[in-house]
């Protein structure tokens, strides 16, 4: 009787194609991914985002997949490998924790959308959903997900860009450098694109083991590439020269040591591809201004209103409190933070409040007189929201803890 021989099954081959070289096929190895985290670098118009949406069609079938877009240019992406949108400016930084960690736990494809924040709230709600995903619980980390980030500068800056700024920064570039470093265990291969090395925290590109680095034309992102690559400076300058699509690659789940690539073509269709030029149109400056509906912008003027209102410290208060639309005014006010940094009609607002349409259109214009809100002059299609300098002291916004 001739003898069976049992084949032992292979072990799965998690590597997937997303270029070519010289000598044949560029993979990258969703394994050691994994355990090695990815960053891709290149200039504007090297072609950094088109690279981070290959790799998505290529790996969603083997890992669940995660997208962060802060510009709002991968949404035809999300829904290619049925992701789930997430719309950050719609949902609480305490919402998006939950999601993030629900969405591990029953292995959900997600794609948060970042764009109509501010810059403090976009890292802000980006920490919220990275603290879910590192704090899902540990039955869950078997769960693997890649968390793909496009500009990755935006959400964890290398320097702050006021002092009032310095806490946010720092929360964001904790709670990133934070998923790269624990989040090998946790089940967690994050991938990080960005334009400018020299923007991006070192400390969250200290903990990426993998590089696809493409053009570069600033000398000191340059540097810091041809350091991560191990360049000479006279090799460094291949920087400045390489094509769109053309990338570097190097590392445990790429190449043992720097090797020249060329992008595969993507499946769906990159939505933040720079527009063509168009010239100006050929209107005289009267169709302009009608255009532009001038009349209706003007500054709202106080008026004959007490100019009292207009001044500083207890004299400004005092003005505001015996002005008899103060309480319609303060109520407007409560209303704009809750939907900021969205604006609303002051007919929404009459209806919200159940006031008179002449109220809501007292209590703007005072508003206004104090630059407390962004409004236009009274009409039938009057908008008012929160000003810019009332939007950025809202603090009520969840500030997520590091698990």
């Amino acid at each position: 009787m001739a003898t069976v021989h049992t084949l032992h099954p292979q072990e799965p081959d998690n590597r997937v194609p997303i270029g070519s070289h010289s000598t044949g096929t560029l993979s990258l190895d969703l394994d050691r991914l994994l355990a090695g985290r990815l960053l891709i670098q290149g200039s504007s118009g090297a072609g950094k985002s088109r690279t981070l949406r290959r790799i998505i069609e290529e790996a969603f079938d083997f890992v669940t997949t995660m997208i962060v877009d802060p510009e709002g240019e991968f949404g035809n992406l999300a829904e290619h490998i049925g992701a789930t949108t997430l719309r950050a400016a719609e949902l609480t930084a305490d919402g998006l924790t939950a999601a993030a960690t629900r969405g591990r736990r029953h292995r959900l494809p997600l794609h948060l959308d970042l764009t109509d924040l501010d810059p403090d709230q976009r890292i802000i709600k980006a920490a919220a959903f990275f603290a879910g995903l590192i704090g899902a619980p540990r039955e869950d980390w078997a769960h693997t997900v890649l968390v793909c980030i496009d500009e990755g500068h935006l959400l964890a800056p290398h320097h702050a860009g006021s002092a009032r700024d310095a806490e946010t920064r720092r929360l964001g570039v904790a709670t990133l450098t934070d998923l790269a470093a624990r989040g090998r265990k946790r089940g967690i291969a994050p991938i990080i694109a960005t334009q400018r090395l020299a923007k991006l925290s070192s400390s969250v590109v200290s903990e990426l083991q993998n590089f696809l680095v493409g053009l570069n034309v600033f000398d000191r992102d340059i540097a810091r590439a041809a350091d991560l690559l191990g360049f000479s400076a006279k090799d460094a300058d291949q920087l400045r020269k390489l094509a769109p699509g053309e990338f570097f690659a190097m590392g445990p789940a790429l190449a043992p040591l720097p090797l020249l690539a060329k992008i595969d073509p993507t499946i769906t269709e990159h939505l933040g591809a720079t527009p063509e030029l168009k010239g100006a149109a050929d209107v005289d400056g009267d169709e302009a201004a009608r255009l532009l509906d001038l009349a209706a912008l003007k500054e709202v003027q106080s008026g004959a209103r007490d100019s009292s209102l207009t001044m500083k410290g207890l004299r400004a208060l005092d003005a505001f409190l015996l002005e008899p639309a103060a309480p319609t005014a303060t109520a407007i006010v409560g209303v704009l933070r809750r939907i900021a940094p969205n604006a609303t009609t002051a007919a929404d607002l009459a209806s919200h409040l159940g006031a008179e349409r002449d109220a809501v259109d007292a209590g703007l214009d005072i508003l206004a007189a104090v630059s407390a809100v962004d409004t236009m002059p009274r009409g039938d299609d009057r908008i008012a929201r929160l000003h810019a300098r009332l939007r950025a002291k809202i603090s009520d916004v969840a500030v997520v803890g590091l698990a």
